[in-house]
């Protein structure tokens, strides 16, 4: 009895998708002759996300499926036929199926991460992180749907070079967009307790690496690095350390002129070792030190038109505090900040 249970509510869960798309397709019809193809892509992405997050994978990718096929059929000249006659629209179609099921998977495991909390701590995070991925999702998917529905333009025959770099500016927003939800679900795994550190002995310089590696080359160029060539090993979780100190050079690459360099310093000091990340940005007012490290806040110098979840220092914090180590601030004259990480010295 209980299976069948649950069979009928899977069973139940498919059909309001189906009546979801069908209903949205439903509106879009009369009106799509007076607005651009690309203009359907937000409402059924946020169809997707509402069914990742109240029920899970499985709803979500056929809710990316059927919102891609009714696109296709419904909105798409020639009308009622699959058949596309503009290879722009098969790539733009394609990329919203592809963007669908990212966003149909991440959103589902945001929710099972937050049934894993006791029920009124669980209630409330799926709550705040629903309404966050909701409102981080919109500039960059705003931003894909401006640029496919310019390449989609009939008034203006594109060059390839110009639809190519058109392109790259989407395969830029979509690793934005996974960069937000991979920020939520980094932060719920560590409220939740089950990214718990395994913790190993690191070269600092291994550590430093990686975090080159995974910038662009104009940012990995302006990242200075200062380390002592005896610098004692750090006793860290990989993946956590490089997480956290990610966070903090990003930080400070966003907030700086791109003229200027983020510098990370090591010191060694009796007891402990400290880690530094320095940049000349405008800095962090006195009144602020402390609320960054919030979940969500984002500061007054967030309005220089940066985007992100406001979870990178919080992030930071948590990896800060699970290897028993802390976090602060420090100012730097004439302006910028310093993030200073303090964590024991390895045992010998």
């Amino acid at each position: 009895m209980k299976s069948m249970k649950n069979t009928k509510g899977s069973f139940f869960e498919y059909l309001l998708v189906i009546l979801a798309i069908g209903a949205a397709t439903g509106i879009f019809i009369p009106l799509r002759s007076h607005f651009a193809e690309g203009q359907w892509a937000l409402i059924y992405l946020m169809i997707v996300v509402i069914v990742g997050s109240v029920s899970g994978f499985g709803t979500a990718l056929l809710a990316s499926v059927l919102a891609f096929l009714s696109w296709n059929y419904f909105l798409i000249p020639p009308y009622h036929t699959f058949f596309v006659n503009e290879p722009k629209n098969i790539i733009f179609l394609f990329v919203f199926l592809f963007v669908g099921i990212i966003v149909g998977f991440q959103t589902a495991k945001l929710r099972k991460l937050a049934q894993a909390k006791a029920l009124h701590e669980a209630d409330k995070l799926k709550s705040t992180l629903i309404s966050s991925v909701s409102h981080e999702l919109k500039t960059p998917l705003a931003a894909i749907n401006a640029t496919i529905t310019n390449i989609l333009s009939e008034e203006i025959e594109w060059d390839k070079e110009y639809v190519r770099s058109e392109l790259e500016t989407v395969t830029d927003d979509i690793k934005r967009l996974g960069s937000s939800i991979n920020s939520l679900l980094d932060f719920s795994r560590l409220e939740t307790e089950s990214w718990r550190p395994q913790k190993q002995a690191y070269e600092l310089n291994e550590i430093i690496g990686s975090l080159s590696a995974n910038l662009p080359q104009k940012d990995r160029e302006r990242l200075d690095v200062r380390i002592p060539e005896e610098f004692p090993s750090l006793l860290v979780d990989f993946d956590q350390f490089l997480r956290l100190l990610q966070n903090l050079v990003e930080n400070g690459l966003r907030y700086s002129e791109i003229t200027e360099k983020v510098t990370v310093k090591a010191i060694e000091r009796k007891n402990e070792l400290l880690l530094t990340v320095e940049d000349r940005g405008p800095g962090i007012p006195e009144e602020e030190k402390k609320k960054v490290f919030g979940k969500f806040y984002r500061g007054r110098s967030s309005v220089k038109g940066s985007v992100g979840t406001g979870l990178g220092l919080a992030i930071a914090a948590e990896i800060v505090k699970y290897h028993g180590g802390k976090i602060w601030i420090e100012a730097i004259l004439p302006h910028g900040t310093r993030m200073v990480i303090s964590i024991p010295k390895t045992e010998k």
